[in-house]
């Protein structure tokens, strides 16, 4: 949540890569007065505008690697980086523009502005997802658990319901008990484990209208199932939280496996198209 958390740095990063840009695009403009095929990629410009670029490029790429060295604290820190990977990497598409100008060379050129611009629109389109998708995890989830820890507390969640199922589903109600029971079993227990093998308790409506009919039974209001249907109910909701937080959390990170192999990719077809360009 880079943006919602520090807006003040949009006047500073945002106003710097729009000036920059700016005066690039002026710089290429003015370089060209007989038109824009007098500046293809390869001339003296082209080559130096596609240096910055790929340079950009390549400092926005180290992002992924900083992970591996988190004891390097001279390197600065994650929030400046993250801020640098998302205005430079913006800035490096405007001097790879500029490098080649109007003309997107052949097959390979195409196929890596493609690619380019693929890793732009994921990029921001992940950006966006993270100024609204916490904010929204926290209405829908109020009592949120790290990640990491939802099958665990599903488990947990399900051997609190064993127990009680066995210690209070007892009593002159044995009929009632039988069908309970065989109910938990098939669609309950289940639903409660990690991850979940049954949809019908995942609808809060179906769910209340499930233990509405459970609670219609013989005996039931006489007996501890009755309080039994409620600590149920009460796993049930439960459980349809952290399924709304799994959901909610791969959204925020589902960009990623688009986002990360693109730019793996244009990584490799840049450093190909360099190569070639230099030295054939």
């Amino acid at each position: 949540m880079i943006l919602y958390n520090d807006p003040k740095h949009l006047l500073r990063w945002g106003g710097v890569t729009l000036g920059l840009a700016l005066v690039a695009v002026a710089a290429r403009v003015w370089q060209e007065p007989d038109g824009p095929e007098t500046l293809p990629g390869g001339s003296r410009v082209g080559l130096i505008y596609g240096f910055l670029g790929g340079g950009l490029i390549v400092f926005a790429w180290l992002l992924s690697a900083l992970r591996f060295v988190p004891s390097w604290w001279f390197l600065g820190s994650r929030a400046f980086w993250l801020k640098g990977h998302i205005w430079l990497g913006l800035l490096s598409f405007v001097l790879i523009l500029c490098h080649s100008g109007p003309r997107f060379g052949g097959l390979f050129e195409e196929a890596l502005y493609l690619l380019f611009f693929l890793v732009i629109a994921t990029g921001i389109f992940g950006l966006v997802l993270q100024q609204f998708l916490p904010r929204w995890l926290t209405v829908e989830v109020p009592c949120e658990v790290p990640y990491e820890q939802i099958p665990h507390v599903c488990q947990r969640l399900r051997e609190k319901a064993d127990l009680d199922v066995q210690a209070k589903c007892v009593g002159a109600a044995e009929v009632t008990c039988q069908r309970l029971k065989g109910w938990y079993g098939e669609v309950m227990r289940p639903y409660l484990g990690w991850p979940s093998q049954r949809d019908l308790l995942a609808d809060a409506g179906k769910t209340a209208q499930v233990f509405t009919e459970l609670r219609a039974l013989p005996d039931v209001e006489q007996s501890p199932i009755a309080d039994l249907l409620g600590r149920l109910e009460v796993y049930c909701t439960e459980r349809r939280r952290l399924a709304r937080q799994e959901t909610l959390h791969w959204l925020l990170h589902s960009w990623l496996y688009l986002h990360i192999p693109l730019s793996a990719a244009m990584m490799v077809m840049m450093i190909a198209h360099a190569v070639i360009t230099l030295y054939y």
